[in-house]
């Protein structure tokens, strides 16, 4: 099973695994993708990435069990004395009616390269259509390939630490073909606001709710359901029930960024 592979780890301040998770987000945020501006720190030698976000929010560290390496991170910014990072940066409508002390926002979701690599491999020889979208992609085929299912184990470790937390509702700031992708997989997640076209690429604020969610994922598919909240891997023969999953159109647009917050 794909999942096995994996562990997931809530990684504290202070620690080695805490400098490992800032080092991948510097490596993706910093120097793949460019959307960050280093600013010179580093642990250990070793250049990371932070904010003044991060004292106030929960972290999230995936490791492949074998070797220890890091391979995907994302972190759930509490309720704090600086807010949220997506009211600094984003114009905000349609806010949700829980209190602010219940919001929080989901941000710096990032898969490491070797998740990513057969993608950029495949569009080399022209057959990234054919690697990642197949017609007729099914639940089960989709959560075989490492790097989504890598990405739905983070979403998930959020979802639960969200209601350890007691935040019922969550920004996310994304470009707009990676909302449509998470909603047509059933998360609801819902516009809050204008498309922001002073940072690179493009990005919107969307806003999810933690009840909305569970709903939208049971009322898909309840192969999905289990793997979001019933701790295991996925059977083969569970399929959703009104036909495979639509989502080649928009898994084939995405590329190297991945499912990247």
């Amino acid at each position: 099973m794909v999942l096995e592979k994996y562990e997931y780890s809530v990684v504290e301040p202070g620690t080695g695994a805490y400098a490992e998770y800032l080092a991948l987000r510097h490596e993706v945020f910093c120097e793949e993708l460019c959307r960050i501006v280093p600013d010179g720190r580093s642990a250990g030698g070793v250049a990371i990435e932070s904010d003044d976000y991060d004292v106030h929010s929960v972290h999230v560290l995936c490791r492949l069990k074998d070797t220890g390496v890091a391979v995907g991170c994302t972190r759930l910014i509490l309720p704090g004395p600086k807010g949220l990072n997506v009211n600094a940066r984003y114009k905000l409508s349609g806010l949700p009616e829980s209190p602010s002390g219940q919001v929080g926002e989901i941000g710096r979701l990032a898969l490491a390269s070797s998740l990513r690599r057969h993608r950029a491999e495949a569009s080399s020889i022209g057959g990234r259509r054919r690697a990642l979208s197949a017609a007729g992609d099914s639940v089960h085929s989709m959560l075989k390939r490492e790097g989504p299912v890598v990405a739905l184990g983070l979403y998930r470790e959020i979802i639960n630490l969200a209601n350890r937390y007691g935040i019922t509702h969550c920004y996310a700031a994304m470009e707009p073909a990676l909302a449509r992708l998470l909603n047509r997989l059933g998360f609801p997640f819902h516009e809050a606001g204008p498309l922001n076209t002073a940072v690179s690429p493009a990005r919107q604020p969307y806003l999810i709710g933690a009840h909305a969610a569970k709903a939208g994922l049971a009322a898909r598919n309840s192969c999905l359901y289990r793997f979001m909240f019933g701790g295991g891997d996925v059977e083969p023969q569970v399929q959703r029930t009104d036909g495979m999953w639509p989502i080649a159109s928009e898994v084939k647009s995405y590329r190297d960024v991945g499912l990247h917050i």
